[in-house]
């Protein structure tokens, strides 16, 4: 039994110990749908917003369980000096019940962050088809194998071409909204555009140029390109560009960003704004796009008040509500589905409790001994009030020895320290402490000053944890458990065997493998803990483990951040009996 002071201690203290324990085939589409995508098939399209006609090949098909993916190429509108940039590599997701028999589905042109992975889309795309809605992701000039042996920063060698690829990239989304277009199971007045970071402010300037855009989403996106390329540490190698141009170079680009903004054109796209049809997700937080910068290109549309912002997340950070910004877009396009193809949220197989609750031991201890995926992390999100304070955790466990930890921790107060390259440290002041990374060291392990014996009893308890999940039977004579089932999922409350104290009560979400919500009473205390996100193998980039931009840094030996790491956990660990 812990008394009301306590139980707030041991809860930092469990936060604490968290940290430390961390660290298809392709098949053809059937022919009974008819709809002339089988590889080797070429296609020519007549109807185009230029008035010149283009012909598209199927390379390839691949199914998945609840969607297909066509992999179609056909030249891009601009011709430019490198010739794998000519040709467009599209992937077109669709539904697995799509038919040209059946009634026309919206369509979804998605549009990729900065570093160029197409991860993120590729999800956005596997949740709109699923859905019921067609999906097109392509990487923009450049990128991928577009790209010569500097990638996009091929851009970056001379203004011309510079300015040239703002306008190639316009014009492959309306090229993209003419293929769409062109495509029978596809409602030709329904098509859409979703962009994140960098492609939320590409679509967002393409749908002013192209009307037949329907629907916008926004994510992680905003106006004032110049501020964003004057602040942004992303933006360092466009800021070197523009410093090495003549004033004459520099003008003429500086010109070129002012007339891509979409602020300049945000009236085109205002009437659409007002009509309900631009939806925007931000960061509040937001280090990269600064949040006036998303606040100016609302305000521009008319629609400052209907912003979407995630509440203490940053622009890195926000994968942590990747669950929910997907379900939110595919959400805002689905509202164009013919009501016979409607699609039902996924339901979840039934589930025993025992199997439940044994599904969420194996998530947790997936979290902590099963290392991500490479270009994945693992991602928790916890918040929770007691006695009158505020408790919020947000912990992305990387490959290796990454990771990056921020939150409120009550009193203690902001909390946020991590390790990508080097180990880092914010002062309360934002004051940047940064491993130094010429450090001869032999291990880059943030644990490296854990004493011994915690290591092992944590990973005692994890192996203990892993054996009761993988046989919840054994689960059985521990606990006494009771299930109430509601509308949107059901509701588990656990106590130890024979006692009556404590109790925990974990609710559920239909579809949910692990708990929205955990509640935990006491004799003489209740807490509620609320779990804002958990996800294995997220999507991840560098900037993840970054430490937050700042002119106020100051490199330390990286022993001297391990070492405070190493006493935390110490005096955490040393509060358990």
């Amino acid at each position: 039994m812990l008394a009301g002071g306590k139980l707030l201690t041991k809860f930092a203290h469990i936060l604490i110990a968290l940290i430390a324990a961390c660290w298809s085939g392709a098949i053809l589409l059937g022919d009974e749908q008819d709809l002339g995508l089988r590889p080797g098939v070429t296609v020519t399209v007549t109807a185009t917003f230029d008035g010149r006609a283009f012909s598209y090949q199927v390379t390839g098909v691949t199914r998945k369980e609840n969607y297909q993916v066509v992999f179609v190429r056909y030249p891009s509108p601009v011709e430019s000096e490198l010739p794998q940039n000519n040709i467009v590599p599209v992937e077109y997701y669709l539904p697995t019940d799509v038919s040209v028999a059946g009634p026309q589905r919206p369509a979804v042109i998605c549009l990729h962050i900065l570093d160029g992975s197409l991860e993120l889309v590729r999800m956005l795309g596997s949740v709109l088809a699923s859905r019921g809605m067609a999906a097109v992701v392509f990487p923009l000039p450049y990128y991928g194998e577009r790209g010569g042996p500097l990638g996009p920063r091929d851009i970056l060698r001379e203004p011309q071409r510079f300015l040239r690829v703002l306008e190639q990239t316009y014009l492959e989304v309306r090229r993209a909204t003419d293929f769409l277009a062109s495509r029978p199971e596809v409602n030709p007045h329904r098509i859409g555009v979703a962009g994140i970071s960098l492609g939320a402010i590409v679509a967002a300037s393409a749908a002013e140029r192209e009307p037949r855009i329907w629907r916008t989403a926004l994510i992680l996106g905003g106006g004032d390109i110049l501020k964003i390329v004057a602040t942004a540490r992303e933006a360092e190698p466009l800021r070197e560009f523009l410093g090495g141009l003549s004033e004459e170079d520099r003008a003429k680009v500086v010109e070129g960003f002012r007339e891509a903004d979409p602020i300049a054109g945000a009236h085109l796209l205002r009437e659409r704004a007002l009509a309900g049809r631009v939806l925007m997700i931000n960061a509040a937080e937001d280090e990269v796009i600064p949040r006036e910068c998303t606040e100016q290109l609302a305000t521009a549309l008319g629609i400052k008040d209907r912003v979407v912002w995630l509440e203490g997340l940053g622009h890195y950070t926000a994968i942590a509500a990747l669950p929910k910004i997907l379900q939110q877009t595919a959400q805002f396009f689905a509202l164009d589905l013919p009501a016979e193809i409607q699609k039902a949220q996924p339901v979840a197989e039934s589930l025993t409790p025992l199997n439940r609750i044994a599904g969420c031991l194996r998530e947790i201890t997936q979290f902590c001994m099963e290392e991500p995926r490479p270009g994945t992390c693992h991602i928790v999100h916890l918040a929770s009030q007691l006695e009158g304070q505020s408790f919020e955790l947000l912990l992305i466990r990387g490959r290796g020895h990454q990771f990056r930890l921020e939150g409120q921790l009550g009193n203690l107060g902001r909390v946020m320290a991590g390790q990508g390259d080097y180990p880092w440290l914010v002062a309360r002041t934002g004051k940047v402490f940064a491993g130094d990374p010429d450090d001869p060291l032999e291990t880059k392990s943030p644990l490296t000053y854990v004493r011994g014996v915690i290591l092992e009893r944590l990973r005692f308890v994890m192996l203990a944890l892993g054996g009761l999940a993988s046989t919840p039977a054994a689960l059985e004579p521990l606990l006494q458990i009771q299930e109430e089932k509601t509308q949107d999922g059901e509701t588990l409350t656990v106590w130890p065997a024979g006692e009556q104290s404590p109790k925990m009560t974990m609710t559920f979400a239909r579809a949910g493998i692990m708990p929205e919500e955990i509640a935990i009473e006491t004799p003489d205390q209740h807490v509620t803990v609320k779990i804002k996100s958990w996800q294995l193998h997220a999507p991840a980039s560098a900037g993840v483990f970054a430490p937050p931009a700042s002119e106020n840094v100051q490199k330390v030996p990286r022993n001297d951040l391990y070492r405070m790491f190493g006493a935390l956990v110490n005096f955490a660990a040393e509060q358990f009996p």
